[in-house]
Protein backbone atom coordinates (compact mmCIF):
# COMPACT_ATOMS: atom_id res chain seq x y z
CA UNK A 1 0.00 0.00 0.00
CA UNK A 2 1.61 3.11 -1.35
CA UNK A 3 1.45 6.77 1.10
CA UNK A 4 -1.71 7.84 -0.21
CA UNK A 5 -3.80 4.29 -0.02
CA UNK A 6 -2.82 4.74 3.50
CA UNK A 7 -4.00 8.28 3.85
CA UNK A 8 -7.17 7.21 2.12
CA UNK A 9 -7.85 4.24 4.36
CA UNK A 10 -7.09 6.33 7.31
CA UNK A 11 -9.27 9.02 6.96
CA UNK A 12 -12.06 6.58 5.84
CA UNK A 13 -11.61 4.53 9.18
CA UNK A 14 -11.59 8.29 10.92
CA UNK A 15 -14.97 9.27 9.54
CA UNK A 16 -16.07 6.05 10.23
CA UNK A 17 -15.45 5.82 13.73
CA UNK A 18 -17.02 8.90 14.18
CA UNK A 19 -20.53 7.68 12.07
CA UNK A 20 -19.71 9.18 8.84
CA UNK A 21 -20.59 6.53 6.10
CA UNK A 22 -17.64 6.50 3.54
CA UNK A 23 -17.33 5.06 0.22
CA UNK A 24 -13.41 5.55 -0.56
CA UNK A 25 -11.84 5.02 -4.22
CA UNK A 26 -8.33 5.89 -5.11
CA UNK A 27 -9.38 7.08 -8.66
CA UNK A 28 -11.91 9.66 -10.48
CA UNK A 29 -13.62 7.05 -12.87
CA UNK A 30 -14.42 4.63 -9.94
CA UNK A 31 -15.59 8.48 -7.91
CA UNK A 32 -18.47 9.29 -10.69
CA UNK A 33 -19.75 5.47 -10.69
CA UNK A 34 -19.58 5.42 -7.16
CA UNK A 35 -21.83 9.06 -7.37
CA UNK A 36 -23.91 7.43 -10.01
CA UNK A 37 -24.60 4.32 -7.75
CA UNK A 38 -24.96 5.78 -4.40
CA UNK A 39 -26.31 8.68 -2.53
CA UNK A 40 -23.40 11.25 -1.92
CA UNK A 41 -23.88 14.02 0.72
CA UNK A 42 -20.44 15.55 -0.22
CA UNK A 43 -17.49 14.16 -2.01
CA UNK A 44 -13.71 14.53 -0.79
CA UNK A 45 -11.32 14.80 -3.95
CA UNK A 46 -7.53 14.82 -4.20
CA UNK A 47 -6.44 16.72 -7.24
CA UNK A 48 -4.02 13.92 -8.44
CA UNK A 49 -5.43 10.70 -8.58
CA UNK A 50 -4.99 7.92 -11.31
CA UNK A 51 -6.80 8.22 -14.42
CA UNK A 52 -9.08 11.25 -14.76
CA UNK A 53 -7.94 14.42 -12.50
CA UNK A 54 -9.37 15.58 -9.37
CA UNK A 55 -10.60 18.73 -11.20
CA UNK A 56 -12.43 16.99 -14.03
CA UNK A 57 -14.27 14.67 -11.66
CA UNK A 58 -15.22 17.93 -9.82
CA UNK A 59 -16.56 19.44 -13.50
CA UNK A 60 -18.41 16.22 -13.57
CA UNK A 61 -19.83 15.45 -10.50
CA UNK A 62 -21.07 19.39 -9.97
CA UNK A 63 -22.46 19.18 -13.49
CA UNK A 64 -24.50 15.94 -12.45
CA UNK A 65 -24.96 16.66 -8.94
CA UNK A 66 -25.10 21.04 -9.20
CA UNK A 67 -26.23 20.62 -4.95
CA UNK A 68 -23.34 18.43 -4.09
CA UNK A 69 -20.50 20.36 -2.36
CA UNK A 70 -17.02 19.16 -2.63
CA UNK A 71 -13.98 19.73 -0.67
CA UNK A 72 -10.42 19.22 -1.93
CA UNK A 73 -7.98 17.60 -0.12
CA UNK A 74 -4.26 17.97 -1.84
CA UNK A 75 -0.65 17.44 -0.77
CA UNK A 76 -0.03 19.89 -3.98
CA UNK A 77 1.42 23.03 -2.11
CA UNK A 78 2.16 24.68 -5.47
CA UNK A 79 -1.72 24.58 -6.04
CA UNK A 80 -3.82 28.24 -6.31
CA UNK A 81 -7.46 27.63 -6.88
CA UNK A 82 -7.58 31.88 -7.78
CA UNK A 83 -5.68 30.20 -11.09
CA UNK A 84 -8.88 28.75 -12.43
CA UNK A 85 -12.26 29.23 -12.34
CA UNK A 86 -13.50 25.86 -12.10
CA UNK A 87 -12.66 25.34 -8.64
CA UNK A 88 -14.94 27.77 -8.08
CA UNK A 89 -17.39 24.92 -7.56
CA UNK A 90 -15.21 23.26 -4.94
CA UNK A 91 -16.97 23.97 -1.07
CA UNK A 92 -13.04 24.21 0.01
CA UNK A 93 -9.30 23.73 -0.14
CA UNK A 94 -7.90 21.52 2.40
CA UNK A 95 -3.71 20.95 2.64
CA UNK A 96 -3.24 17.06 3.04
CA UNK A 97 -1.96 16.00 5.72
CA UNK A 98 -4.95 17.84 7.48
CA UNK A 99 -5.66 17.81 11.00
CA UNK A 100 -9.06 15.44 11.99
CA UNK A 101 -10.81 18.12 14.24
CA UNK A 102 -10.60 20.53 10.96
CA UNK A 103 -11.67 17.95 8.68
CA UNK A 104 -14.86 17.24 11.05
CA UNK A 105 -15.89 20.46 10.94
CA UNK A 106 -15.28 21.30 7.17
CA UNK A 107 -17.63 18.29 6.48
CA UNK A 108 -20.42 18.78 8.66
CA UNK A 109 -20.35 22.78 7.37
CA UNK A 110 -20.26 21.51 3.58
CA UNK A 111 -22.85 18.75 4.34
CA UNK A 112 -25.33 21.32 5.95
CA UNK A 113 -24.44 23.49 3.05
CA UNK A 114 -25.37 20.65 0.13
CA UNK A 115 -28.41 19.98 2.38
CA UNK A 116 -29.76 23.87 1.98
CA UNK A 117 -28.83 23.48 -1.81
CA UNK A 118 -30.88 19.89 -2.46
CA UNK A 119 -34.10 21.20 -0.43
CA UNK A 120 -33.28 25.22 -1.13
CA UNK A 121 -33.32 26.13 2.78
CA UNK A 122 -32.48 29.21 4.10
CA UNK A 123 -29.12 29.25 6.17
CA UNK A 124 -31.04 30.50 9.39
CA UNK A 125 -33.67 28.05 9.31
CA UNK A 126 -30.82 25.37 9.43
CA UNK A 127 -29.07 26.98 11.68
CA UNK A 128 -32.34 27.59 13.68
CA UNK A 129 -32.68 23.79 13.58
CA UNK A 130 -29.31 23.12 14.66
CA UNK A 131 -29.11 24.99 17.75
CA UNK A 132 -30.51 23.15 20.25
CA UNK A 133 -28.72 23.46 23.98
CA UNK A 134 -27.73 19.56 23.55
CA UNK A 135 -26.18 19.67 20.28
CA UNK A 136 -22.34 19.59 20.88
CA UNK A 137 -20.41 17.49 18.87
CA UNK A 138 -19.86 17.38 14.81
CA UNK A 139 -21.78 13.56 15.23
CA UNK A 140 -24.59 14.98 16.62
CA UNK A 141 -24.90 17.79 14.20
CA UNK A 142 -23.88 15.71 11.25
CA UNK A 143 -27.17 13.32 12.97
CA UNK A 144 -29.59 16.09 12.70
CA UNK A 145 -28.51 17.01 9.48
CA UNK A 146 -29.14 13.72 8.10
CA UNK A 147 -32.85 13.93 9.91
CA UNK A 148 -33.82 17.32 8.04
CA UNK A 149 -31.83 15.89 5.25
CA UNK A 150 -33.89 12.92 5.01
CA UNK A 151 -37.56 14.79 6.04
CA UNK A 152 -37.18 17.54 3.22
CA UNK A 153 -36.63 14.55 0.51
CA UNK A 154 -39.74 12.92 1.77
CA UNK A 155 -41.61 16.14 2.19
CA UNK A 156 -40.28 16.75 -1.20
CA UNK A 157 -41.48 13.18 -2.77
CA UNK A 158 -37.73 12.18 -2.80
CA UNK A 159 -36.55 14.68 -4.72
Amino acid sequence: MDDEEALLDSIKRRLQIREFHVIAVNRGDKALEVARNNPIDVAILDLKMPGMSGKDVLVQLKKAYPWLEIVILTGHGSFDPEKEKVYDQAYTFLAKPCDLQTLLHVLVEAYKKTVMNKHKIALQDVESILKTPTMKSAREVLQKLKELDALSSNNMGGA
